[in-house]
């Protein structure tokens, strides 16, 4: 399938112009994969829902709204798009209302204009046909909300939550959750009618898993499954553009290396590719973007390793021991004090300071705990440096 990527220009005087600001990389046959999910089919559909997980930065949400949602309106369903950490400052839950409201809103405003100028009872609004008299305001719960949405569009509804595991921040948060499962329920056991369709994403796959594995989770018995993240066809395509627009060359084994340095972030990578043909252009050096990005990721490891130095030993020794031990470890197990005691360089560590140093890990957000006795670690960053230093020391 032809790709088409978009590309706006930067000048900088005594330099090539670049053209690299702006890249959007379709990916329109896995949009297409999601959406044929989206089907009542007891071995292909997803009624239950879709669980995405992938690391931050990785191009998760642009493809979202840049890619999933023309593919979700050209099989005539009605998207609805929600990010949890538009404000972090505002409960999970709210956001959520707030957006199924403005999506009536929006219905409503478009029907109302349609109808000044065609006085029909029933227009069409944002390529759908919509009742005017079900688009009253909005004050019901969010079931109610999504089955208005769905009578007045008369589509199934496919409602997209982009960094889903912000619910559990909250007890709101989580109602709000089981109020989507009650609305999913509710319009897909009937026969006719449409139906909703979730799709949950996030960035931290074990925060996300807490939706679906727990047998108190709202979406119990679902799984969680890993997004795709970008790889060698972007960089080869990004590159092969730049070289044609530019006449700036780069090897495609050399700029795969760079983007599987950088975590396969393609804002990190285009912002690396940047920066090296601008200071080769300046100091008439051989472009070596492999180096760019160890650069890059030295960088943002000096900044994660100051952190760990502000740690006290026992702190640091108890949270590389969770890095090593992942969600199993138990950390006031006998092994697992003897094991801190050791990282630490002392004779041995007692539960209530290996207590107090978790304490102090969850609140500097290195460490989340997801229930009673349970621990996984919240920056995901500081354990890809972690990994990726043990086994480069191997």
């Amino acid at each position: 399938m032809e790709r088409y990527c978009v590309f706006y220009t930067i000048i900088v005087y005594a330099i090539p112009e670049i053209y690299l600001d702006v890249f959007h990389y379709p990916r329109p046959d896995l949009a297409a994969s999601i959406v044929k999910q989206m089907t009542p089919d007891p071995i292909f559909g997803a009624l239950s829902g879709l669980h995405l997980a992938a690391p931050r930065r990785t191009g998760k949400t642009t493809f979202l709204r840049r890619d999933l949602v023309p593919a979700v309106l050209e099989a005539d369903k009605f998207p609805i798009v929600v990010d949890l950490w538009e404000d972090r400052s505002r409960d999970p839950s709210d956001i959520l209302r707030r957006r199924i409201g403005q999506a009536i809103d929006d219905l409503k405003g478009s029907a109302e204009k349609a109808l000044d100028r065609s006085r029909l009872r029933r227009i069409s609004a944002l390529g759908f046909s919509v009742a005017l008299a079900d688009l009253e305001p909005f004050s019901g719960t969010i079931p109610e909300g999504l089955e208005r949405i769905g009578a007045g569009v008369g589509r199934d509804v496919v409602l997209v939550v982009d960094e889903a595991q912000q619910a559990l921040v909250s007890e709101g948060g989580m109602d709000a959750m089981f109020a989507l499962k009650a609305a999913r329920d509710a319009m897909n056991l009937g026969e006719d009618g449409p139906r909703l369709f979730l799709i949950m994403t996030g960035s931290h796959r074990s925060k996300l898993a807490e939706l679906v594995l727990s047998a108190r989770a709202p979406f119990y018995g679902g799984s969680v499954q890993d997004f795709p993240v970008l790889g060698e066809s972007f960089v080869r395509t990004l590159l092969e553009q730049l070289a044609t627009a530019q006449n700036v060359s780069i090897p495609i084994d050399e700029g795969v290396a760079a983007f599987e340095i950088l975590m396969h972030r393609p804002e990190a990578f285009m912002q690396a590719v940047r920066d090296e043909i601008f200071e080769a252009a300046l100091s008439g050096e051989k472009l070596n973007l492999r180096r760019r990005a160890e650069a890059v990721r030295a960088a943002s490891w000096g900044s994660l390793e100051a952190e760990l130095d502000s740690l006290s030993r026992v702190q640091r020794a108890l949270f590389e021991a969770l890095m090593d031990g992942g969600e199993g470890f138990s950390p006031f197990s006998k092994p697992a004090l003897e094991d801190v005691a050791r990282r630490a360089g002392a004779k041995s560590v007692s539960k209530s300071a290996v207590q107090q140093a978790m304490k102090t890990l969850v609140e500097k957000e290195l460490v989340w705990q997801p229930g009673a006795g349970r621990y996984a670690v919240d920056n995901q960053d500081m354990l890809d440096m972690h990994r990726r230093k043990k086994s480069q020391d191997r």
